[in-house]
C-alpha cells in the first residue's frame, strides 16, 4: 500500500517523498503545476508511469487542484487512490501573510476538506503550524487550538480553521504541528532561501538597522531533518491517531540571542534591538516594509509541548547550542555570498487559481511565508 503526499513539489513535500520511498513506501505525489520533486539536496527523484491498472511502485506523481471537490480527479483516479493507499500525508498549503482570505481559505480551509474527502479507510497526518496558538504566549498544549484567535495573521487562521475542519470530518487525523522550519541540523542546508531566510538576508545585509522585538520574544526553529524524521515515523505509527503532535524544538531561541549570533559572523551585521512601540517613527526603506510581515513573531514567546512525538515514536525534541544555530547562519552566509537570488515562489506546493493570481500580483511587493510549511510555490491539475 501507498502513502499519498499532497504538497509533493514543495520543499517539506519533495523531502518527505525522498524519505518514504528510501524507506520502501511506494509514494503517490500529488502535484499542480511543478511537476519535478526534488529533495532539500535538490536532486530530482525519479518517477515511475502511472498505470491505473496497476499498484504503484517507487515514486506515481498526479496532477491535481486541492481546491477543487475531489481535487479535480476523475472518479477513476480517485477509485485507484481508494485501493492502493493507506496513508496521506497533507502538506500542500498557502503560506503568504499578504494574501487575501478568499485565497487561503480556498487552499487552507476548503483544501483540506477536499484532501478529508479521500481515501476514507487510510489514515491522515496533516501538515499545520505550531502558530496556530496565534498571540498566545507561555505553555501551548498539544491540543485543539482555538479557532477564534486572536491570531497574529490570517495565514494562522486558517490553518486553525482547517485543523477544525479535520476535527469535524476525519477525527482519527494526526495533527503534526512543525514551527519555524530550517535547515538541516548537522549542515543547516536547506533547498530554498523562501521563507523567514528573506528577513534574515535584509537583516544579515545591514539593511535593516533596527529590529521591534520584546525582551522575553523568543524563536522556535526546527530543522527540516528533524520534521521529516518525525512525520515519517508517524506513519508507521497508528498510536498516533486522533494525536496532535509539536514538531519544535524543546526550547526556543531568545531573538537577543540569534540576532547576536549573526552579527558574531564576519561581514554579518547584528541590528539593534528597539522596543515594538518605538517601532515605525521613521520613513521605512524598502527591505524594513517587505520584512514588516515578520515582526510579531519577533514579538511572542509561545512555549510549546513536545512530548507527544518522543511519547508516540522514541524521537526527541531537540536543543539547539550556539554551534549549530552558527550552522543554519553559515549556510545562509554562504548564499549570499554566491548572489542568492529570491525567485518569489515558495516551497510548499499549492495548488488553486487563487494562489496564482496572487502571486502576480504579489511579485511585486515579494511574497511572505513563515512557520509551519515554510513558503508558497503554484501548481495546477499545489
Amino acid at each position: 500500500m501507498a502513502v499519498l503526499v499532497t504538497g509533493a513539489a514543495g520543499l517539506l513535500g519533495g523531502e518527505l517523498v525522498a524519505a518514504l520511498t528510501e524507506a520502501g513506501h511506494p509514494v503517490i505525489g500529488l502535484v499542480h503545476r511543478e511537476a519535478t520533486i526534488r529533495d532539500n539536496a535538490g536532486r530530482e527523484l525519479t518517477a515511475n508511469e502511472f498505470d491505473p491498472a496497476s499498484p504503484p511502485r517507487g515514486l506515481i506523481v498526479l496532477h491535481c487542484d486541492v481546491s477543487q471537490p475531489g481535487l479535480g480527479l476523475d472518479s477513476a483516479a480517485r477509485a485507484w487512490l481508494d485501493r492502493h493507499v493507506s496513508a496521506i500525508i497533507h502538506c500542500a498549503a498557502l503560506v503568504r501573510f499578504d494574501a487575501d482570505w478568499d485565497a487561503l481559505e480556498a487552499v487552507n480551509v476548503a483544501g483540506t476538506r477536499h484532501v478529508a474527502s479521500l481515501c476514507p479507510a487510510a489514515r491522515f497526518i496533516h501538515v499545520s503550524t505550531a502558530y496556530v496558538c496565534g498571540l498566545k504566549d507561555g505553555a501551548i498544549a498539544e491540543s485543539p487550538c482555538d479557532p477564534a484567535g486572536p491570531f497574529g495573521n490570517d495565514y494562522e487562521r486558517s490553518k486553525a480553521y482547517g485543523e477544525a475542519e479535520l476535527h469535524r470530518l476525519r477525527l482519527g487525523a494526526v495533527i503534526a504541528r512543525p514551527s519555524i522550519i530550517v535547515g538541516e541540523h548537522a549542515s543547516g542546508r536547506i533547498r530554498s532561501f523562501d521563507t523567514i531566510y528573506r528577513a534574515f538576508k535584509f537583516i544579515a545585509e545591514g539593511k535593516i538597522a533596527a529590529v521591534p522585538a520584546s525582551p522575553q520574544a523568543t524563536l522556535n526553529f526546527v530543522p527540516i531533518d528533524h520534521v521529516v524524521r518525525g512525520i515519517t515515523a508517524l506513519v508507521d505509527e497508528p498510536a498516533a491517531d486522533g494525536r496532535i503532535v509539536h514538531l519544535a524544538a524543546r526550547a526556543a531561541v531568545p531573538v537577543s540571542r540569534f540576532l547576536g549570533l549573526i552579527g558574531s559572523v564576519a561581514g554579518l551585521h547584528s541590528p539593534q534591538i528597539i522596543a515594538p512601540a518605538a517601532h515605525g517613527h521613521h520613513a521605512a526603506t524598502v527591505a524594513e516594509r517587505l520584512a514588516r510581515p515578520y515582526w510579531g513573531y519577533f514579538q511572542r514567546h509561545p512555549e510549546f509541548a513536545t512530548d507527544a512525538l518522543a511519547q508516540l515514536t522514541g524521537i526527541a525534541a531537540l536543543e539547539w547550542d550556539d554551534a549549530a544555530l552558527l550552522r543554519q547562519i553559515a549556510f545562509c552566509a554562504a548564499g549570499l555570498d554566491s548572489g542568492w537570488t529570491d525567485t518569489g515562489l515558495d516551497v510548499v506546493d499549492v495548488f488553486t487559481p487563487h494562489a496564482i493570481h496572487g502571486m502576480d500580483r504579489a511579485l511585486d511587493s515579494v511574497p511572505l511565508a513563515f512557520p509551519g510549511c515554510a513558503s508558497f510555490s503554484p501548481c495546477s491539475a499545489r
